[in-house]
């Protein structure tokens, strides 16, 4: 199929599948994982297939596009970030009150842990149908076959990554449902991961290396199966195929400016090209020359039936001013900040520089201040542009501007404080935070004449090189070799211009922790890679970077996680309280988050297991412990 027809097929199949995605609100345990086609005709065809198959690669682009969206909950649950809304009860901060087993856990308002669940295990159903139709349709060459069957292995795999390690023992599917089914039964995380690894080994033998953008190729299969080989602790194949990927695949970390330079406020906020600013350009994200890019979302402003807004510069930007409110006063008295544009004189425009930003999510101490350890870094670099602090704004009111006489600190730099020492700030939570200006940033054309400058559609990493060297040098670190970690950590904090490097003696499995958060924010699902890397100390029971040693069966009550969180994210451990009186609180159980209580209620002739904290954890059942009976218990 040609790439006209592609994208043809993706424009019609995403309107059905938006309506399906929005309109139809499915219990996951109803069979009919894709109801708007007639399985009978449409899988039975090579075309159909591919429209399933590029079903999957859509769904999987709404963890990261949207307002306030998944993967914001997957960081709160993390050392990096927490919920920045302070002005009402819902969100998720005092995760002991809201995170339970029959709360609204899917919403703009308050969180998305069962969109975790739900989506999850769509994505799952999706994939089944195309791996229980692809043998079904006639005349289908062979090669075609085993790379669609790759493709959906990997789709599948890389929703059961994120079920395990978010949930814990979850129900396995591998095959269609076709019939209602009320007889599910959890599974033990260690034989999903055994199947998910051995399906991802097929999709790397048979998913081709080259691809559209925006597709499963074989370099996003290696990356998926990395993953797996570290989760089911054989290191040494984990280290081999990441060296396939770095040395072999035609991919290369970007270590030169390249493509588009854009530099969009140069007045406001001029920036420096570098090689980090060009990185991160969605314009430069799916083309030709970034041999970084291993799998991306394709989200064009131009296409409208596929774009979706990223809204990355309202999620996760400051809460600096509203209608009617004095966020950031100067130190004369008067309201410093105005995201208003449109119908004013105003000369310095906040608004389309950083966005109208209401701190969905916000950093750390940890991730803003705490690891930045070497002032050269580019990803931290105030000097190019790349890094933003609240005291690099400027008091932007018009009012300011226009009084007689106008007010000195119209156009002068923000304080935290006045001479005195008086606060300037209502409400630091939400509105006096840096962050990444280099990674948030996307046009938003459509809000060229409103206040609202969210972040626009724009293509967004899923995976890249830069990651696959940190995977391997977690790799190493397991297998003992701190040298070789501390080359592939290196690596990137060179390309970062970094002058501090660590090493051998230096280096822990928290200095890679620490690296994936400076290189990966709001791209990796953090609180996901943090579970997966407390399950390997709790397998191999290694002692981590606290001294502690770990076991599987009490995971729940002392991790990796919950150590490394209690430790660096100061809203937890200080249980810092909002404005609205909310406190921050996090327990060692939500390592892994609450089953949905009505889905385990309608799985009236099975059990599906709740995760130890939660109500109706006391009637949990043996879930299956061999891939045997789990295979056994589908049919």
């Amino acid at each position: 199929m040609n790439t006209r027809s592609n994208k043809i097929l993706r424009i019609s199949l995403v309107a059905i599948l938006l309506q399906c995605s929005y309109s139809c609100k499915r219990d996951f345990l109803k069979p009919d994982p894709l109801s708007f086609y007639e399985p009978s005709v449409t899988f039975t065809t090579k075309q159909g297939l591919l429209a399933a198959v590029t079903s999957c690669n859509r769904n999987l682009s709404h963890m990261w596009c949207g307002e306030n969206p998944p993967i914001l909950t997957d960081l709160l649950f993390t050392e990096v970030a927490v919920s920045g809304i302070t002005d009402k009860s819902g969100p998720a901060q005092d995760l002991n009150a809201v995170i339970t087993p029959t709360s609204n856990n899917d919403d703009i308002n308050t969180n998305h842990v069962n969109y975790f669940w739900n989506e999850g295990f769509k994505g799952v159903k999706y994939a089944n149908t195309i791996i229980s139709n692809v043998d079904k349709v006639e005349g289908l060459d062979p090669t075609l076959h085993d790379q669609m069957l790759g493709m959906a292995y990997f789709h599948r795999s890389f929703r059961y990554l994120n079920l395990v390690f978010n949930f814990g023992d979850v129900p396995l599917l591998t095959k269609e449902v076709t019939v209602p089914k009320t007889n599910f039964k959890s599974t033990k995380m260690s034989v999903i991961l055994e199947k998910i690894t051995t399906d991802m080994e097929f999709a790397v033998a048979h998913v081709p290396a080259v691809g559209d953008f925006g597709t499963v190729t074989k370099g996003a299969c290696q990356q998926l199966l990395i993953k797996c080989y570290l989760a089911t602790g054989q290191f040494d194949k984990a280290i081999s195929t990441a060296n396939d990927l770095i040395n072999s695949s035609g991919y290369s970390l970007m270590t030169n400016t390249f493509g588009s330079f854009i530099n969009p406020a140069p007045v406001v906020h001029p920036i420096t090209n570098n090689v980090i600013w060009d990185l991160h350009r969605w314009q430069n994200k799916s083309i030709g020359a970034n041999k970084e890019s291993i799998m991306t979302i394709v989200n064009r402003e131009d296409d409208a039936d596929t774009r979706q807004d990223m809204f990355t510069m309202r999620n996760a930007t400051p809460y600096y001013s509203g209608t009617g409110l004095q966020l950031i006063t100067t130190p004369s008295g008067k309201s410093g900040m105005s995201s208003s544009y449109t119908g004013t004189n105003a000369k310095i425009d906040i608004r389309k520089t950083y966005g109208r930003g209401i701190a969905h999510t916000r950093g750390t101490w940890y991730s803003m201040k705490a690891i930045w350890d070497d002032p050269a870094d580019l990803r931290h670099s105030e000097a190019t542009g790349n890094w933003m602090r609240m005291e690099d704004m400027v008091y932007n009111n018009p009012s300011l501007s226009t009084s007689n006489p106008p007010d000195v600190w119209y156009g002068k730099n923000l304080q935290l404080k006045n001479a005195a020492g008086q606060m300037l700030v209502t409400d630091t939570v939400r509105t006096w935070f840096d962050w990444p200006h280099y990674k948030l940033f996307i046009e938003s054309p459509r809000a060229e004449t409103q206040d609202n400058y969210n972040g626009g559609a724009g293509d967004w990493y899923i995976y890249r090189l830069a990651e696959t060297y940190l995977l391997r040098a977690e790799a190493y670190m397991w297998k003992g070799d701190a040298a070789s970690a501390a080359n592939d950590v290196n690596t990137i904090r060179k390309r970062a211009q970094c002058t501090k490097l660590y090493t051998a003696a230096e280096m822990t499995m928290g200095k890679v922790m620490d690296e994936r958060a400076r290189e990966l924010y709001y791209e990796e699902l953090r609180h996901m890679e943090l579970s997966r890397v407390s399950y390997i100390y709790a397998t191999t029971h290694k002692s981590d970077e606290f001294g502690k040693t770990y076991t599987v069966e009490n995971l729940s009550k002392d991790s990796y996680w919950y150590n490394r969180v209690i430790t660096y994210n100061d809203f937890y451990r200080k249980n810092v309280k909002t404005t609205y009186g909310t406190t921050f609180t996090i327990s060692p159980y939500h390592l892994f988050w609450p089953i949905p209580q009505k889905d385990i209620d309608a799985n009236s002739s099975g059990r599906i297991n709740q995760n130890f904290g939660y109500s109706g954890y006391a009637n949990n059942q043996p879930p299956y412990a061999t891939l045997a009976e789990a295979l056994a218990g589908e049919n």
